[in-house]
């Protein structure tokens, strides 16, 4: 490569308009949504304009992606003892949530999409099954027409963690506004950031009052409703503090702007990098569930072994082209605090009682066919800032790289 390629995202696009975003907050010395009526709430505003950009009828944002999961379960009213099932190649995120609520984490196969297995996630229902959790994984859809049907037989909830999937869709409809709830995250790799923040999505006004009640204290105050606290809707319970600050708020109005172009231009630079590659022998590439509504942010090859997906990468970033093995090719239950069952206290919760029936399957061959996929994976990020050169250089790369011997 003749440059360092840029894979930066929405933090990339950061001009003199998100500074005057965030300096018009400064001056008005409003940083807490809720402080004054002196001026209108940049978190409201942008919490509408996620509304109208996705045409979904409630947006709660939220301190973290993470934030988004606790609040969606809790919403749900996911508690102690529930099992709630996740794939096994995932972001920690997924499984510290449902953890936090008390609940057990399943966890289940992925397929050649990288995403949830539905015959895996059928087989591993139970009576105690309260909600499916697709991870949207690297701005790719996972298969919610199957995964829905699955959840409907089992009489259970779908959230969506469309953490790194911000803007994209499954057959016309944006990831997160499918399943009853979904949840997004602002963090500063993500499609567009506020730095740290979520977002919460729902088309059910009680999940999302349930949501909103969760997230501030759970409505000790009564909770904010629409942009302002004053509500008695529902019943008040012990929540948390998950709010975003007006600072974010104003940021994630500004990005939000920015999420199409950004979208377009790593789908264009995506496809041209694998028109280019054209066919590797001996490669398979990821599935895309909707190749027309994902990201374009990465391209995902499975090698034949883990040992020649782990040269190619080598090779690869020796060219100087940004290659890897997401969470290093392993599953999440690899994760020494997960594999251990470990929490800050140690001690209490059905996670942590060797009697549960899923207290065993955090071990090694819980999952195969992931860890077998995982071993075998090499992504290539690709960046929205790129032109032709450098597209037309990495796929001269990766056809030198993976050629036969």
């Amino acid at each position: 490569m003749t440059r360092d390629l840029p894979i930066g995202k929405g933090v990339d696009l950061i001009d003199d308009e998100e500074i005057a975003a965030v300096t018009a907050v400064l001056r008005d010395r409003r940083l807490f949504r809720y402080q004054s009526r002196r001026s209108p709430s940049r978190v409201a505003d942008f919490e509408n304009a996620v509304c109208d950009a996705f045409d979904v009828p409630y947006a709660l944002a939220t301190a973290s992606g993470t934030a988004a999961l606790r609040c969606a379960l809790a919403a749900l009213g996911i508690g102690c003892g529930d099992e709630v099932i996740v794939p096994a190649f995932t972001f920690i995120a997924t499984v510290s949530a449902v953890v936090a609520a008390g609940a057990v984490p399943v966890f289940a196969e992925i397929d050649d999409t990288l995403t949830l297995d539905p015959d895996d996630v059928a087989a591993r229902t139970t009576e105690r099954t309260r909600a499916i959790v697709p991870v949207h994984l690297e701005n790719v859809a996972a298969d919610m027409d199957a995964l829905g049907a699955v959840a409907r037989r089992a009489g259970c909830a779908v959230l969506e963690d469309a953490a790194q999937a911000i803007g994209v869709t499954y057959h016309g409809r944006v990831v997160g506004t499918i399943g009853e709830i979904g949840a997004c995250s602002l963090q500063a790799t993500k499609n567009i950031t506020t730095g740290e923040g979520g977002l919460v999505l729902t088309a059910d006004e009680d999940l999302y009052v349930r949501a909103a009640r969760y997230h501030d204290q759970g409505g000790q105050f009564v909770t904010q409703y629409r942009g302002s606290r004053g509500s008695d809707r529902g019943e008040p319970f012990v929540g948390d503090n998950l709010r975003m600050t007006e600072i974010a708020g104003a940021l994630g109005t500004v990005q939000l702007r920015r999420l199409a172009p950004l979208l377009d231009a790593m789908r264009t630079n995506c496809a041209r990098v694998r028109d280019a590659i054209g066919r590797l022998d001996g490669f398979t590439p990821r599935r895309l569930p909707d190749p027309d509504g994902s990201g374009g942010s990465s391209l995902t090859w499975f090698a034949p072994d883990a040992a020649a997906a782990r040269r190619v990468i080598d090779g690869l970033r020796a060219e100087g082209v940004p290659a890897a093995q997401m969470y290093e090719g392993e599953p999440v239950y690899a994760n020494e605090a997960v594999r251990e069952r470990r929490t800050a206290s140690d001690h209490g919760g059905p996670w942590h009682c060797a009697e549960h029936p899923s207290a065993a399957a955090y071990a090694r061959g819980t999952c195969p066919r992931t860890e077998a996929l995982a071993a075998r994976s090499v992504t290539v990020a690709i960046g929205p800032a790129w032109d032709a050169d450098d597209c037309d250089a990495v796929a001269n790369a990766l056809r030198k790289i993976a050629a036969p011997g």
